[in-house]
């Protein structure tokens, strides 16, 4: 149910919808003609409609249309953009989308479409699809990340209810499929939202830190890049902490402004090169490099990583290419482009979002930890498995089949036997050991990080109760 609509200045509006015909005009893989139809036709459908906070609905789909051209997609995405809520919102079908537009977009607008008192079947159409068109998923982050600019005009109840659910599943969401301009994005806003007091403090800290500290780190900066001989790299960049990094742990004080340094160099090759040369002239921190161009990271991240001592501080530094840098920020999207995101990694990622909401399972409960460090564990046929910081064995067993983590007494690391909630570190090889009559207990879901885990255990836990 819509307010009626006000008598409020559209320049809002006009300037949105001149910013996205003007970035779609001269781009060839964009079919224009068809982009203003769509705009007319959802214009026309959201008439008289308006936001909560009394703008013209139809800004709403125009802005989520804006920030889906960024991510270099086609026609299909920006259309689907523009209509996305007409048949949730208004009395047109997909049938009739179908007529106008074409199957594929009505597919994909009416998976975007809500079922009414049902959040896990509205989110299982949403995943079933996107495991086999991807663009499903993108615009419905899209779109709520756009719905979080606008909740000032909502009960500060519905506020918080929104953003605890948009922290527990699209953040969790944007992360696995390796969005991270979007993950950052979707949370500032949350935090904005949910603690404003503290949000404001933080960035006047940070700000404060910035100004005490930006000599300092221009001298690490230049240490760093005076290791590299000359041409090697491209840019030395310093990239900052950012307000929702300290946010995510409420109770820790703010002491550090640098998060990273990214080193560009040209070629792959290179990577490794400029990592030599850094390791020869600064000391590094042991058990801290990692090779994720030979082992990319489960959402598509790929350069080294390592940790060095720069003028008494600890610093993290990525070695990158142009290309991986563009790349790590879009997560799955040029692997789309390149016509192999339909991965086996992908599928597994995407079936966990299907099982859970198509599961007796609360997805508060499944994505109860969210940890964006991840490591690298082997299994002893050198098969590389990606967990978080902090998983266990037992995470481990159930990352490689259901059924041997719910047998799972231990695991056996150079020769020694552990128990199965040892945490794991980096590049340990970890072999199960598992038990015939070995079966799950509710204390084991205080032994796992992982998704996967906790929704198998959960699921267990639902076909067979505890006494």
């Amino acid at each position: 149910m819509f307010l009626p609509a006000v008598d409020l200045p559209l320049s809002a509006l006009d300037r949105s919808l001149q910013d996205l015909l003007e970035k779609i005009q001269g781009n060839s893989k964009i079919d224009l003609p068809l982009v203003k139809r769509a705009v007319e036709y959802s214009r026309k459908a959201h008439q008289g409609q308006t936001r909560k906070n009394g703008a013209p609905y139809f800004i709403h789909p125009v802005r989520v249309a804006l920030r889906a051209i960024e991510f270099d997609l086609d026609t299909t995405t920006i259309v689907t953009s523009l209509l996305h809520d007409i048949i949730e919102d208004t009395p047109h079908t997909k049938e009739d989308i179908a007529a106008a537009f074409g199957p594929i977009v009505a597919d994909l607008t009416e998976a975007l479409t809500k079922v009414k008192n049902s959040k896990n079947l509205t989110l299982y159409k949403i995943f079933e699809l996107g495991k086999v068109d991807f663009r499903v998923i993108l615009i419905k982050l899209l779109d709520r990340l756009d719905n979080m600019s606008d909740l000032e005009a909502l009960s500060r109840l519905k506020q918080r209810q929104i953003c605890n659910e948009t922290l527990t599943l699209y953040c969790e969401v944007a992360h696995g499929l390796g969005l991270l301009e979007l993950e950052e994005e979707i949370r500032g806003l949350i935090f904005k939202k949910l603690y404003p007091r503290r949000y404001h403090q933080l960035l006047k800290t940070l700000s404060d830190l910035y100004h005490e500290r930006i000599e300092a780190i221009e001298n690490i900066r230049a240490k760093v890049s005076a290791c590299l001989y000359p041409g090697l790299a491209l840019s030395v960049t310093p990239i900052f902490v950012k307000s929702q990094q300290y946010l995510l742990r409420h109770q820790e004080e703010v002491d550090r402004i640098l998060d990273h340094l990214v080193i560009e160099v040209r070629e792959p090759i290179q990577c490794y090169q400029a990592l030599g040369e850094i390791h020869t002239r600064l000391r590094s921190i042991p058990l801290n490099i990692r090779d994720f161009i030979s082992n990319p990271k489960a959402n598509g991240w790929r350069g080294l990583t390592t940790m060095v001592m720069v003028h008494g501080e600890q610093v993290l530094l990525q070695i990158v290419t142009p290309e991986f840098q563009k790349a790590n920020r879009k997560g799955l999207i040029p692997l789309i482009h390149e016509g192999v995101y339909h991965s086996e990694l992908f599928q597994q990622i995407m079936q966990l979002y299907i099982d859970v909401a198509n599961d007796n399972v609360r997805i508060e409960d499944v994505f109860r930890h969210n940890k964006n460090k991840t490591i690298q564990v082997l299994t002893p046929k050198g098969k590389v498995i990606e967990l978080r910081y902090g998983a266990s064995i037992l995470d481990f067993a159930f990352m490689i089949h259901t059924e041997l983590g719910c047998k799972t007494l231990g695991g056996m690391i150079n020769g020694i036997r552990y128990p199965r909630n040892k945490i794991l570190e980096e590049g340990m090889v970890v072999q199960v050991i598992s038990g015939e009559h070995t079966h799950p207990k509710l204390q084991w879901l205080d032994q796992v990080v992982m998704p996967k885990a906790r929704r198998e255990l959960l699921r267990y836990f639902s076909k067979h109760p505890q006494h």
